[in-house]
């Protein structure tokens, strides 16, 4: 472990830019202090981290957050770097936000593998790869304490691990590969559903390339097997019942809405403790129940800069002007929401920008085009009222759009580089157009699918540096 420690603290000493990327995270993760208004779900994988380890009133932890199928044993390991942060006194939501920096750190190490002795232009791909993590939502999901850097970094384990099972490094391979493989099972099935799948796909395509069947029964053990055999030992009844019963067509169907209520007087202002509960007292005649739909980042937001004035991001805001502009549309959106009778306050429902999604149909292949169209390209910019936060996040898309441009220029630029005989290519694009066309079936709210585009970006950066790896190999 000290080795470890002593190890990246060099790496950090002798790269200014990884330096800077690790600040500028941690600035973000101890601003944002309580504030869980940017990412909603943070305040379940919180409770269940606080509720993990030693004598709980909640015996089931995992019901709170979205690691209600991940064995309890992989959650003691993965979040024991956090817990012994919060027992050298750093607040519970930091010591997650920090454990979530620690694993995208993870993922930006083992990506420049892959190309570090390659390339005769690393400096330059270190540069490109840290402007890749540095776009705001990704740099956002991979601060906060969500399972995304979680995603990131197993997946990144995986594909690297790959690479270098098939360049002759079998020890190092076999470990990337298992880990990243077992951990993706535990913390999101569907994608290392999509994973194997991917894998078989490859294994019987690259069986008839002359490669050799041990490699390849090496390459099933780690990645399948093994992972598949502890996942079933360490998990509980339930999470298998959960998983095994899950349904494309179901999960399509679920609603898109996000809906979140608020007490208002008579002149628009919350009532009550947070707007939550009616007050007590003579004039409950005067209180109106307004209905958001969508804007629950507003909402969080709008409360956290009244509940905490004297916080470093209010302050922030208020210097900034921002908060005023928050403000200033909140009142709008109340008062708007006062005029309709059913006290409404919608956001844009257009098919183009609309926060309710509508998935594709896996019966119908041609009704999935439309979907993986806005998953991959939305929310756009200037289009409709789709509520402060899609407003914001859809200045980013453009970024991905040069994203998958510098890709595509990469695949034309090293189209000689023989990539249907390259298994860690063939794996890559399976992989990533699996995962693509199951988000196009699934997705049923643009928030969900924004955040879940972050995980686009491993695949994404992993490919384009395998492509010039590739190309290099060829050439010696």
């Amino acid at each position: 472990m000290r080795k470890v420690f002593f190890g990246l603290f060099s790496i950090l000493g002798k790269n200014k830019t990884l330096s800077l990327f690790v600040i500028l995270h941690s600035v973000l993760a101890i601003g944002l202090g309580r504030l869980f208004a940017f990412a909603p779900d943070e305040s379940g994988y919180l409770y269940t981290f606080n509720n993990l380890y030693g004598q709980s009133a909640d015996p089931n932890p995992q019901y709170q957050s979205g690691w209600i199928t991940a064995p309890k044993a992989f959650l003691w390991v993965a979040y024991l770097p956090a817990k012994l942060l919060t027992l050298l006194g750093m607040p519970d939501y930091a010591a997650i936000r920090f454990l979530s920096i620690a694993l995208t750190l993870f993922s930006i190490l083992m990506l420049r593998k892959v190309y570090f002795k390659a390339s005769n232009q690393t400096k330059n791909l270190d540069k490109w790869i840290f402007a890749a993590y540095l776009i705001p939502s990704v740099f956002l999901w991979t601060t906060v304490g969500l399972r995304e850097s979680f995603i990131i970094a197993e997946i990144t384990a995986f594909l690297v691990g790959f690479n270098y099972l098939w360049a002759g490094k079998s020890f190092k391979g076999v470990t990337l590969i298992a880990i990243g493989s077992y951990g993706l099972l535990s913390t999101k099935s569907y994608l290392w559903l999509c994973l194997m799948l991917a894998t078989l796909m490859c294994c019987g395509i690259i069986v008839f390339q002359r490669v050799s069947k041990k490699l390849i029964l090496k390459f099933l053990t780690a990645g399948l097997l093994a992972p598949l055999a502890l996942f079933a030992c360490t998990t509980s009844i339930y999470a298998l019942s959960f998983i095994l019963k899950s349904d494309i067509t179901e999960t399509g169907n679920r609603s898109g809405d996000s809906i979140t209520q608020v007490y208002v007087d008579g002149s628009g202002n919350p009532s009550g403790i947070g707007g939550s509960k009616p007050p007590k007292g003579n004039n409950q005649e005067e209180v109106k129940l307004i209905t958001f739909h969508g804007d629950y980042t507003l909402v969080a937001l709008y409360f956290y800069l009244q509940d905490n004035p004297n916080s470093i991001f209010t302050k922030i805001m208020s210097v900034s002007k921002l908060k005023n502009k928050v403000e200033q549309i909140w009142t709008e959106k109340i008062q708007l929401g006062l005029i309709y009778e059913d006290i409404e306050a919608g956001s844009d429902t257009s098919s183009l920008n609309g926060h309710i999604l509508a998935p594709g149909k896996i019966d119908k292949p041609f009704s999935m085009v439309w979907p993986t169209f806005v998953f991959l390209f939305g929310p756009f910019p200037l289009v409709g009222d789709p509520g402060i936060a899609a407003a914001v996040a859809s200045f980013e898309s453009p970024l991905w759009w040069l994203l998958y441009m510098a890709l595509a220029f990469q695949f034309f630029r090293f189209r000689g580089s023989k990539l249907l005989q390259d298994p860690t290519m063939i794996l890559s694009v399976i992989f990533t157009l699996g995962f693509i066309a199951f988000s196009a079936l699934v997705e049923v709210n643009l928030g969900t699918s924004f955040r879940h585009r972050s995980v686009l970006l491993v695949p994404i950066i992993f490919m384009f540096l395998r492509l010039r790896q590739r190309a290099a190999e060829l050439a010696s």
